[in-house]
């Protein structure tokens, strides 16, 4: 295959998935700028990395046949090196930087660090090995890459703009959870044997957690130093109006997310006054009607990936030299209905755990039938 179309497959899926981060940070955005450079420098981590790798991987207990050499390898070779190097370079960069100034840039410039790792890496092992790898990776080592810069960033923000009496602490638990990730993907993805198929359900928590720290951190998008200030307890000060019942409605929300929106009416036309409820603080509230269609086809659609996979690896299993072509071919069969199966079941749970709060003081501003 044509050197630029390997070279295309390697650079398009840290690209995409570093779009979509800077994408989330739309509402003041970070310089173009300032993220290219991040991934730059989050590629020159990679050369500490193999140093030591190279430096170690001669170790006796790193040469041990089998799935134990495979587990002291990850877990005390390739994943603390790799993460290790990665925060370092990036945390030297913007620790005293001005444009640092909100938990969410923390996510974009240690994510495009880790996607600048990546991208370096993908290019080699694309190159070395071929179309199968590129695809294989661009659906499990590069988000994985991502989703590790997605926890430590999001973590070192909240170190930096929400627990600055102990920093420290917060950091090294965003460290700890992208290394144990690191090390029991690579353990996983090594072992060569039905074991392998674990990383499957480990890639598909690597998405969603993914997507609800990134999705978090973009709630979070106020300037630093007021972020300190801000209580965590949800207020309804800057609550959007509506009517149901002869009641107004407000959303509850924290001054955190609502710091650039816009006030707005929102109708609510299937409630009846029985709907309405009291928590424990008195307060009354509606809870979204539930779009139980979401929750049917979401887990029909997972339900039946997930019966497809024990189906096709039910019994034997298959040579070594086959089972990475297999379990491409599975990924590829299967990877559209399961991301629109989580996407579905995400949007069922989110809207399900949401209150829409009610004040019956506030004048009605609009008219809806109930």
């Amino acid at each position: 295959m044509s050197t630029i179309l390997l070279l295309l497959l390697a650079i398009a899926p840290p690209a995409t998935l570093m779009v979509l981060i800077y994408w989330m940070d739309r509402n003041e955005p970070e310089s173009l700028k300032n993220v290219i450079l991040a991934m730059v420098i989050g590629a020159m981590s990679i050369i500490p990395a193999i140093i030591i790798e190279l430096a170690f991987e001669s170790v006796p207990i790193f040469t041990l046949p089998g799935l134990d050499g495979r587990f002291y390898e990850s877990f005390l070779l390739v994943a603390p090196s790799e993460e290790l190097a990665k925060f370092f370079f990036i945390y030297l960069f913007i620790r005293k930087k001005a444009f640092y100034n909100e938990i969410i840039d923390g996510i974009v410039y240690y994510g495009a660090g880790a996607l600048g790792f990546a991208l370096l890496e993908n290019i080699f092992y694309v190159l070395d090995h071929g179309f199968s790898t590129g695809v294989m990776r661009a659906f499990t080592s590069i988000p994985l890459h991502a989703f590790c810069g997605i926890i430590i960033g999001y973590h070192a923000g909240l170190a930096r703009f929400m627990y600055r009496l102990k920093p420290k602490r917060i950091i090294f638990r965003g460290l700890l959870l992208a290394y144990l990730t690191h090390a029991l993907f690579n353990t996983l993805v090594s072992a060569d044997s039905m074991l392998t198929l674990l990383f499957i359900p480990l890639v598909g928590i690597i998405y969603y957690t993914g997507y609800k720290v990134l999705n978090r951190g973009r709630q979070m998008l106020i300037p630093g130093d007021q972020v300190a200030q801000t209580s965590a307890t949800p207020v309804v000060t800057n609550s959007s109006p509506a009517t149901a019942g002869g009641l107004s409605v407000q959303i509850l929300v924290s001054p955190a997310i609502t710091s650039n929106a816009q006030p707005h009416a929102i109708p609510f036309t299937n409630y009846r006054s029985e709907d309405i409820l009291t928590d424990s603080d008195a307060r009354k509230y509606l809870v979204p009607k539930k779009e139980k269609w979401k929750a049917w086809i979401s887990r029909l659609l997972l339900i039946s990936t997930g019966l497809l996979w024990l189906l096709v690896f039910y019994g034997d299993a298959p040579p070594p030299d086959e089972l990475w072509e297999l379990v491409l071919g599975m990924i590829l069969l299967t990877i559209i209905p399961f991301m629109i199966g989580l996407l579905l079941e995400v949007s069922y749970q989110r809207r399900k755990r949401r209150k829409i709060y009610v004040d019956d003081q506030i004048p009605d501003i609009r008219e809806v039938s109930v």
